[in-house]
C-alpha cells in the first residue's frame, strides 16, 4: 500500500510558491502545458470497413465481406498505437478458428467449444510496446462462421499496410486456399513486411474506379441531385510568381468562392480567374448535380492547393461531400469544418471508398491514459467535469484569460462536435469521439461535464451549451433509473452485478441541476435535486460515525458500510454547491442546512494529524487522499463564507487552512503535480478494497480540478474577510 511520504519534502510546492495565488497557478498552469489540444485527428478511412457494436468491440465477420462456406482463410490486420509501453486487456469472441497475434506473437488461439459457444468471451492480457503494435488475426471459414468479434482498450485501428500509413480502420484479404503460416519465435512465416504480401488483394479496395465520368463529382455523387461541395485551400504562390490563376473545367452549373467572395458563377466552359498572390484562404466550389455532367475540375496557375486541414492516410487535397437539396444549404459557413459531418453526412475522397473520419486518438477505454501522460483535451468525462470547473474558477480568480480560452475551447470543441458523433455512431455502430455524452446511460456520462460546461456559459453564453444541458435534463429527470420513492440509483451491470445507490452520483447530477436552475430558473430540476440529498441520506448515512457509506446494495438492502473518503467529498461538496446562495424559501432547506452541518461536525472530527483525510475516513492506518481533503476545505470555506457555522466558523478555517497545508506539504509537488489521489473506484464490504486495493495515482483528473476549487475557495474567503 502506498503511503506518504509521496515524494521528497524539499520538493513540495509550498517550499517553492508561497502565496496561494502561485500555487494553484503552478497546478493549472502544469495541467493545461500535459493537455495539450492535439487529440483529434482526421484520418482517410474506407466506407466499407466493419462497424463496431454498441459496446465499442469490433464485430469482424468476413462472413459479410467475403460470402460463406466451409473452406478457405483470410487475414485481418490493423495497428495500435501506444504511448508507452504497458499490459493492456483484450477481448474476443470467436465465430470460427481464430489465432491472434500481437507483434508477431501468438497469444491467443480458439478451440472447439469456442466454435460451438460463440459467446463465449476471452480476456487476454497483452503486452504493447511504446509506438506502433501489429494485430493480426488468422481466420478460417467454416459453416458456422468466419472471424470473430474483439474489444481493445482504444477506438482507432490503423492499416498495417505500406502505401495505406495513416489510414484507419483494418484490413482484410481475399480468400486464400491454404492457411498462411504466420512469423513467431517459433519459425519463418509471413508477417506485415512480407514481400508475398503485394501478391494478395487486400480490402477495402481502394484503387480509384475508372468509370465514364469525367469530375470527381460524377464519380462520387453517381445518382446526382442537388448541390455538393468541393473544398480545398489555396497554396501560398511561388516568390517569383508574377501571377496567381484558377483554370476552371465546368461541366454544368457551377459557383467557385475564395474565402467568401464569389469568384466565378458558370456554366458548361472553361475559364480562367485570377487569384491574390498570397492565397491561403478556403477554395471552395459549389457544384449543382444534374444533367449528362456535372462538376469542375481545377487546376492551378503559379500557386498550389492544399488540403483544408490535417489529414492523414492520403496525399489528396480536395474534400467532396453532398448532396444539399439547396444551394444555400450548401454554402452555409458552419459546414466548412474538418472536424465535423457537415449536415450529417461524410467528406469524401476522390478514391474508391474512401471517406474521412474523425477519431478522438486519447484512449476511452484505458481509465489511466491520462496520468500515465495522454492529453484529455477534447474528452468527454465526469472527472474532467470538476478539472475543468477548477481550472475556470481559478482562470477567473487569477484573471488568466488564457487558461479561461483552454477551458472554453475544450468544451466548444466537444458541443460541436456532438451532432457529429451522433451520425458517426450511427454509421460506425459506435461514435469514435464523445463517447460518453453520445451514450448516455448513467450520470457519470453527462452531470459532471454538463456542470464545467454550464459553468463556461455564465461567462460565455453559447446557445449550443442549453441545448446539450437540455439534453442531459432530459436524461436525468425522464430517462435516468429511480427508485419507487425517486432516489436516482445504478441498474446491475457490468462487474459490479447489482443494482447500487452511489454517494458518487450526488456529485454527478446535483451541482448542474442547482446550475441550469441558476440559469433557466426551472424549479422542477431544483426541487429533484434537493429531493436526492435526503433520499440518499436515508439509504447510506451511518448515525454512529455521521459519515455516508459508500454505496448502498438494493438486491442485499443494505449499505456497505465503509466511509470512503472520496464518496463523502463528493456529498459535501455538492450539498455546498447547492445551497451557496439558496434562500431559506427553497423546499427542504433546513432539512440539507441540517444535514451539511451534521456531516461537517463528523468530518472536521476526522481530520488527521497533517491535516489531511483518509482514504477509509474512520480508519487512520489507510492512506492520507488529496481529493477528499480537497472536498472537505472547499466546503468548509462554503460553510464559513456563507456564515453556516456561526460561532464555530474559527474551528472550521482552522480545519480548511490545515487541509489545503497539508495538501501542498505532502500531496503537490513544486511542478504542480497532484499525488495520492485515488484511483477510480469500483465498491466493496470490505475496507481493505478501499485501502489496500484502491491505490493513489499521479496527476489523477479526480483530484486536479478539486484542489484548484479549494485553493479558490480559501483565496475567496480570504478576500471576503479583508473586505
Amino acid at each position: 500500500m502506498k503511503k506518504l511520504t509521496l515524494f521528497e519534502p524539499e520538493w513540495s510546492i509550498a517550499k517553492d510558491m508561497g502565496t496561494l495565488k502561485s500555487q494553484l497557478l503552478v497546478i493549472a498552469d502544469r495541467y493545461v502545458g500535459a493537455n495539450p489540444p492535439t487529440t483529434f485527428r482526421v484520418r482517410a478511412v474506407g466506407r466499407d470497413q466493419f462497424v463496431q457494436s454498441s459496446d465499442g468491440s469490433w464485430k469482424l465477420d468476413l462472413t459479410s465481406k467475403l460470402g460463406a462456406g466451409t473452406d478457405g482463410y483470410s487475414i485481418i490486420g490493423g495497428i495500435l498505437m501506444s504511448g508507452l509501453e504497458k499490459t493492456v486487456t483484450i477481448g474476443i469472441t470467436c465465430f470460427s478458428p481464430v489465432e491472434l497475434y500481437v507483434n508477431d506473437n501468438l497469444i491467443f488461439r480458439s478451440t472447439f467449444t469456442d466454435e460451438i459457444n460463440q459467446n463465449l468471451w476471452h480476456s487476454i492480457d497483452a503486452e504493447l510496446k511504446q509506438g506502433r503494435n501489429t494485430l493480426t488475426l488468422l481466420c478460417r471459414r467454416t459453416a458456422a462462421g468466419f472471424g470473430c468479434q474483439i474489444s481493445l482498450p482504444q477506438t482507432t485501428v490503423l492499416s498495417p499496410l505500406e502505401g495505406r500509413e495513416g489510414q484507419a480502420g483494418w484490413v482484410w484479404s481475399d480468400l486464400l486456399e491454404t492457411k498462411p503460416v504466420w512469423k513467431s519465435e517459433a519459425g519463418d512465416g509471413l508477417d506485415w513486411n512480407s514481400e508475398e504480401f503485394d501478391l494478395i488483394h487486400w480490402n477495402p479496395d481502394t484503387e480509384k474506379e475508372a468509370i465514364g465520368a469525367v469530375t470527381p463529382q460524377q464519380r462520387l455523387f453517381p445518382e446526382g441531385g442537388g448541390y455538393c461541395i468541393a473544398w480545398c485551400k489555396l497554396e501560398r504562390g511561388a516568390e517569383n510568381a508574377k501571377a496567381c490563376s484558377l483554370v476552371i473545367e465546368s461541366f454544368g452549373y457551377n459557383k467557385v468562392y475564395l474565402g467568401e467572395e464569389l469568384l466565378l458563377a458558370c456554366e458548361a466552359g472553361t475559364f480562367e480567374i485570377p487569384v491574390p498572390l498570397n492565397g491561403g484562404a478556403d477554395l471552395k466550389v459549389i457544384s449543382r448535380c444534374t444533367g449528362m455532367a456535372y462538376g469542375a475540375i481545377v487546376r492551378t496557375k503559379g500557386c498550389g492547393i492544399l488540403s483544408p486541414g490535417k489529414i492523414n492516410g492520403t496525399f489528396e487535397s480536395w474534400v467532396y461531400t453532398g448532396c444539399f437539396e439547396s444551394e444555400w444549404e450548401a454554402k452555409q459557413e458552419e459546414l466548412f469544418n474538418i472536424l465535423v459531418m457537415p449536415g450529417g453526412k461524410r467528406w469524401l475522397l476522390d478514391s474508391k471508398n474512401l471517406c474521412l473520419r474523425t477519431f478522438f486518438e486519447g484512449s476511452y477505454g484505458d481509465k489511466y491514459w491520462v496520468s500515465q501522460g495522454g492529453s484529455a483535451f477534447g474528452r468527454w468525462d465526469y472527472p474532467l467535469g470538476v478539472t475543468l470547473f477548477g481550472l475556470l474558477r481559478t482562470a477567473v480568480s487569477l484573471g488568466k484569460e488564457d487558461i479561461t480560452y483552454y477551458v472554453e475551447s475544450h468544451i466548444k470543441t466537444c458541443v460541436s462536435l456532438y451532432e457529429s458523433a451522433i451520425f458517426d455512431k450511427s454509421l460506425n455502430g459506435y461514435p469514435a469521439f464523445d463517447q460518453n455524452l453520445v451514450r448516455l446511460e448513467c450520470l457519470d456520462d453527462c452531470g459532471s461535464m454538463g456542470l464545467a460546461m454550464l459553468e463556461c456559459y455564465k461567462l460565455d453564453p453559447d446557445e449550443r451549451y442549453l441545448e446539450i444541458a437540455d439534453r442531459i435534463r432530459e436524461f436525468i429527470v425522464h430517462k435516468l433509473p429511480k427508485l419507487e420513492d425517486g432516489t436516482f440509483y445504478r441498474p446491475s451491470a457490468g462487474s459490479h452485478g447489482t443494482a447500487t445507490i452511489w454517494a458518487d452520483d450526488l456529485y454527478m447530477s446535483t451541482p448542474f441541476l442547482r446550475c441550469l436552475y441558476d440559469i433557466t430558473g426551472d424549479i422542477e430540476v431544483l426541487k429533484l435535486a434537493a429531493g436526492q440529498f435526503l433520499k440518499f441520506s436515508s439509504y447510506l448515512f451511518m448515525p454512529e460515525a455521521g459519515v455516508f457509506s459508500h454505496v448502498y446494495d438494493l438486491s442485499r438492502k443494505c449499505a456497505t458500510g465503509i466511509p470512503w473518503g472520496r464518496g463523502n467529498g463528493w456529498v459535501l461538496f455538492s450539498l455546498a454547491y447547492f445551497l451557496d446562495g439558496l434562500t431559506e424559501e427553497a423546499e427542504n432547506y433546513n432539512d440539507l442546512m441540517k444535514l451539511f452541518l451534521t456531516l461537517s461536525h463528523s468530518y472536521r472530527k476526522l481530520q488527521g494529524e497533517k491535516g489531511l483525510w483518509h482514504q477509509v475516513l474512520t480508519d487512520p492506518l489507510s492512506y492520507e487522499e488529496a481529493s477528499c481533503t480537497a472536498m472537505f476545505t472547499f466546503a468548509f470555506c462554503k460553510g464559513i463564507k456563507n456564515g453556516w457555522y456561526g460561532e464555530e466558523a474559527p474551528l472550521y478555517r482552522e480545519a480548511a487552512e490545515r487541509g489545503f497545508k497539508g495538501l501542498t506539504e505532502y500531496c503537490i509537488d513544486r511542478d504542480g503535480s497532484v499525488h495520492g489521489v485515488c484511483k477510480g473506484s469500483g465498491f466493496s464490504f470490505t475496507k481493505e478494497y478501499y485501502s489496500d486495493e484502491l491505490f493513489w495515482v499521479t496527476n489523477d483528473n479526480h483530484g486536479i480540478g478539486i484542489v484548484l476549487l479549494a485553493g479558490n475557495e480559501l483565496l475567496s474567503l480570504d478576500s471576503t474577510m479583508k473586505n
